[in-house]
């Protein structure tokens, strides 16, 4: 991606000085003085700095998205010898209050004020630049209403019921009118306000970093398939009708398929060679294929390789490509990180980083790996990557790590790693603890994410065969014995709620440490919906009581918490529970407009 250069007349707007001071002021962008606002903008690049401007403030709240989109799940454990994992236990045991500090959505509202900034004055500038060309400006404004959509749904995931608004806010004032837009509502805005602009955005762009780290078609596209998932969920748990749920299902599968052949079309790369007749060179168009053929995108031959040689060392390509090579044939979308820029992904370290003194903060749950792949765990290599015992990390040097006491279970996916299969080692070329791996860039959206997402869709439509046809084609890659693998959705899953199933255990098990699992949850959960009492907010629906009582029996507490099984039941009693406690400055703030989650309606040490 382009540095993140925002020139020098954009200080005027306080891009990066936004004061934090007061409760009320977290979507102040200065000059408060609209005069001098309106002369900012001259030409593309004003709009360009701001614009990417947004996307290195998103950077700044990635801590928040994955503590919002994956602490709370059954797929971890805290780490108890470190002192930081504390303030995350609370919440864990579906306790949290909401002086918790990563419950603070200010960033997240001024990236969606940045985008804002940028929409509101694209026309002018296209008025005042006669550089500045309508296609670029019907482009821009496709990526900056796809990226603005995500945010709002990161919130709506989180939150439920929102702030929303799409005009830009300039002062404290501006802010104290909102009060909370129904999760629905603001879902059934987004997905309007991206379908206008689906396929206006770029294909690509001349740098790979900018294809993979911008909001490109293919992008926009696997944002619709996912938010019309979430509202296929809402709705099938709210009682609306089976066509309104299918018709949303119809939508994950075709924008899903969008997505995936725009990705084939991104990655397809002209190789030269030399015509062995002519001894001319020749260039070949290198067609990656979508559909199912997308799950060998990024192949694992080496390690079928050296399964079946009964090679002592096995390497796994797909990780490697992934999560180490970065911006890969199978990324869609990934904040780009960067030493040059200053933009670095600590947080990675943070949460699961492996270092000798234990710093990491979550370790992955061993015993929802096994509920997730049964007999295939010994079979499956992502296990070594998603649920490594850090009794068995070494660095390449092959020594033994003596300070660390084995039976906690890492995320190691970010390593550049190989596996010994004589002693059930993974060993390490680098540890979180060096520098350089500060830098590896976050992955919003990839290929096999959309894949799940159709293959979840296919189920509630009906549709079993093809569910697992995908469910399938993604395992299949990652299996060291692909002959004893076939097969490998079993032939009971033939209902729509086991398929459902299906893809749950397979997502746990394909994005651990990606910020998605407790997404997945609350997404469940809204599906069944149910309860005998009315919605709080929405009388005309349940509450959703029994879709979090059967979220907590089927995944919860068959995970790591089942001696807290009562409490998650009583704790998050309703749909209410399943999403997170408003900031407690948000509410003093907007004390008679915005209420708190009426789950978490305290305040740790607060009156």
């Amino acid at each position: 991606m382009k540095r993140f250069n925002i020139i020098s007349k954009t200080v005027l707007l306080g891009l990066f000085g936004i004061s934090m001071i007061s409760c009320t002021d977290f979507l102040t962008l200065y000059p408060q003085d609209r005069v001098v606002e309106e002369n900012f903008w001259e030409d593309k690049n004003d709009l360009e700095g701001v614009r990417y401007g947004a996307y290195k403030q998103m950077i700044s709240t990635l801590s928040n998205f994955v503590a919002w989109g994956d602490i709370r799940s059954d797929a971890y454990l805290y780490n108890p010898d470190n002192p930081e994992s504390s303030k995350y236990e609370e919440a864990m045991m579906a306790n949290p209050d909401s002086t918790m500090t990563f419950y603070d959505w200010a960033g997240v509202y001024t990236t969606i004020n940045f985008c804002n900034k940028v929409l509101s004055h694209g026309d002018l500038v296209l008025e005042r630049d006669p550089q500045f060309t309508p296609t670029e400006w019907e482009q821009m404004r496709a990526e900056m209403v796809a990226l603005r959509a995500l945010n709002y749904f990161y919130l709506l995931r989180s939150f439920k019921d929102i702030p929303f608004t799409f005009d830009v806010i300039s002062s404290d004032e501006d802010v104290r009118i909102f009060g909370p837009t129904l999760q629905m509502d603001v879902l059934n805005t987004l997905i309007a306000d991206v379908r206008q602009v689906a396929g206006q955005g770029k294909s690509r762009f001349p740098s790979m970093n900018d294809t993979k780290g911008l909001m490109t078609n293919t992008a926009i596209y696997a944002l619709l398939a996912d938010m019309y998932l979430w509202r296929s969920a809402l709705r099938e748990g709210r009682g609306f009708a089976a066509t309104d749920v299918n018709s949303d299902a119809d939508s994950v599968i075709y924008y899903g398929q969008k997505s995936l052949d725009a990705l084939a079309k991104q990655n397809e790369q002209i190789t030269a060679s030399t015509n062995e007749n002519t001894g001319r060179r020749v260039n070949k168009k290198l067609d990656f294929g979508s559909g199912l053929s997308n799950a060998l995108l990024i192949q694992n031959e080496d390690l079928l390789i050296d399964y079946n040689s009964n090679s002592s060392y096995i390497e796994v390509e797909s990780y490697a490509n992934i999560f180490q090579t970065q911006n890969s044939e199978e990324s869609i979308f990934e904040l780009q990180h960067s030493r040059t820029d200053d933009r670095s992904n600590g947080f990675v370290k943070s949460f699961w980083g492996y270092n000798a003194d234990k710093k990491f903060t979550l370790a992955a749950s061993e015993q929802a790996i096994k509920n997730a792949l049964g007999d295939l765990k010994d079979k499956d290599c992502r296990v070594w990557y998603s649920c490594q015992d850090e009794q068995y990390m070494y660095t390449t040097s092959r020594e033994t790590n003596s300070n660390n006491k084995g039976g906690l279970f890492l995320v190691t996916k970010w390593l550049d790693s190989d596996f010994d299969r004589s002693n059930g080692t993974l060993y390490t070329d680098i540890r979180f603890g060096v520098e350089e791996t500060n830098y590896c860039n976050w992955i919003i959206y990839r290929m096999t994410d959309v894949m799940l997402m159709m293959a979840e869709a296919h189920a509630v439509l009906g549709n079993l065969d093809k569910c697992k046809a995908i469910v399938d084609a993604i395992q299949k890659r990652s299996m060291l014995d692909q002959e004893s693998a076939s097969g490998l959705s079993k032939t009971s899953d033939n209902t729509k709620e086991k398929c459902i199933d299906l893809v749950m255990k397979e997502r746990l098990i394909e994005f651990m440490g990606e910020g998605k699992r407790w997404f997945d949850l609350v997404r469940w959960a809204e599906r069944v919906g149910g309860g005998s009492n009315p919605d709080p907010r929405e009388p005309q629906y349940t509450d959703g009581a029994q879709g979090v009582k059967d979220m907590v029996n089927n995944y919860l507490a068959k995970g790591s918490y089942a001696q807290y099984k009562s409490n998650l039941v009583s704790r998050m009693k309703n749909r209410y529970g399943l999403y997170s406690p408003i900031y407690y400055r948000e509410i003093s703030a907007n004390k008679y407009q915005f209420p708190q989650n009426p789950s978490w309606n305290r305040e740790k040490g607060l009156p």
